[in-house]
C-alpha cells in the first residue's frame, strides 16, 4: 500500500492522499507513517469518514502505549477517546482554549503523540499550530542580537513550573527524545502553569529565582507573539473524516474561538482525540 504526502505549508505538516485508515494497514506503512510524523511533524489524512472508537486506538498503538488522562463523556465511543464538541451533551467543552501548548505539560513525561479525528466540523473551527524548533531559534536569534541587561533573562536558563497532579517542572527549552532537535515544553493557560523559575536544579530541587509576575507576563507575552507570528505557524481548517497525527513534542497548538461557537446557529463540532504516553521527560 503506497501513499502520498503534500505539504501543508513551506515549514512543516503533510496531507496524506491514497490510505484508508479504516482497513489494515501493512506494518511497512506504518514505519514509514511513523518516519513521516518525525518529518513533518503533522499528517493529515483526508477523507477518512468515520474512523471507530476501537480503531482510532489501534492506530494510536503504533506510537506506543495510550496515556488518558481526561474527562470521560458518555457520548465517547471508547473509555480512551475523549470526545469534544461544542455541545456540552456531546462532549466536553472548551478544551485547548486556555491558551497555546503541548499536551500533558502536567506529567513527567508529556505526551509524545496525540490523534484527533474529526466526525463532524464547523465553519471557523480550526486549529492552529506552530513549530517549536523555530520558534525557539527565533528567541534565541533575538536574545543575541538584544543587548544584555541586568534584567535579561536567559531562554535557556528557563523552567516552566505546572500546577497540575504531579506538580512538575520542566525546561522550557529542550530537545525532542527522538530527533534530538531544539523543542519547547509549556502550557500558557494560566490553569497550567504555577509559575517559571530560572537555574531549576531538578537533583536538588532548588530554583536560582522565582520570576515576579511582571517578568512572567513579560516572557509569556514574547513566547505567545513569536508562536502567533504568520512566519511560523498554521492554521488547519478541518474537514469531516480528516484523521490527523500530531507530534506532540514539536508542536504547540491553540483552538480558536470559532471551535465554540453555537453549535445551535453553526451546527456540531465532535472531534474525537488520544494521547499516546510520553517515553522521556523534557532534558537540555
Amino acid at each position: 500500500m503506497a501513499y502520498r504526502l503534500s505539504p501543508l505549508s513551506k515549514g512543516f505538516g503533510a496531507t496524506v492522499h491514497g490510505i484508508d485508515l479504516r482497513a489494515e494497514v501493512a506494518q511497512s506503512v506504518v514505519a514509514q507513517i511513523k518516519r513521516d510524523l518525525l518529518r513533518h511533524r503533522l499528517l493529515v489524512f483526508k477523507g477518512q469518514g468515520r474512523v471507530s472508537g476501537e480503531r482510532q486506538i489501534e492506530i494510536s498503538r503504533w506510537f506506543g502505549e495510550l496515556h488518558s488522562t481526561f474527562a470521560k463523556h458518555p457520548r465517547s465511543p471508547h473509555p480512551d477517546v475523549f470526545r469534544v464538541s461544542n455541545d456540552s451533551n456531546e462532549g466536553c467543552t472548551h478544551v485547548g482554549r486556555s491558551g497555546w501548548h503541548i499536551d500533558g505539560t502536567f506529567l513527567k513525561e508529556p505526551f509524545k503523540v496525540q490523534t484527533m479525528h474529526f466526525w463532524s466540523t464547523v465553519r471557523g473551527g480550526n486549529t492552529m499550530f506552530a513549530p517549536l524548533k523555530e520558534v525557539a531559534q527565533s528567541l534565541l536569534e533575538e536574545e543575541r542580537r538584544s543587548p544584555r541587561t541586568s534584567t535579561s533573562l536567559p531562554w535557556d536558563r528557563l523552567w516552566f513550573a505546572s500546577d497540575r497532579r504531579e506538580r512538575v517542572v520542566h525546561p522550557l527549552l529542550c530537545r525532542h527524545p527522538e530527533t534530538g532537535e531544539q523543542t519547547m515544553c509549556f502550557h500558557l493557560g494560566s490553569q497550567f502553569l504555577d509559575r517559571l523559575v530560572l537555574d531549576f536544579d531538578k537533583s536538588r530541587g532548588t530554583v536560582g529565582m522565582i520570576l515576579g509576575p511582571q517578568e512572567e507576563r513579560a516572557v509569556l507575552a514574547m513566547l505567545k507573539r513569536e508562536l502567533e507570528d504568520p512566519k511560523h505557524n498554521i492554521t488547519v481548517e478541518w474537514e469531516e473524516g480528516d484523521f490527523a497525527l500530531v507530534d506532540n513534542l514539536a508542536l504547540a497548538h491553540y483552538a480558536v474561538p470559532g471551535t465554540q461557537a453555537s453549535s445551535a446557529e453553526n451546527g456540531l463540532r465532535i472531534l474525537h482525540r488520544t494521547t499516546v504516553k510520553g517515553d522521556a521527560g523534557p532534558t537540555k
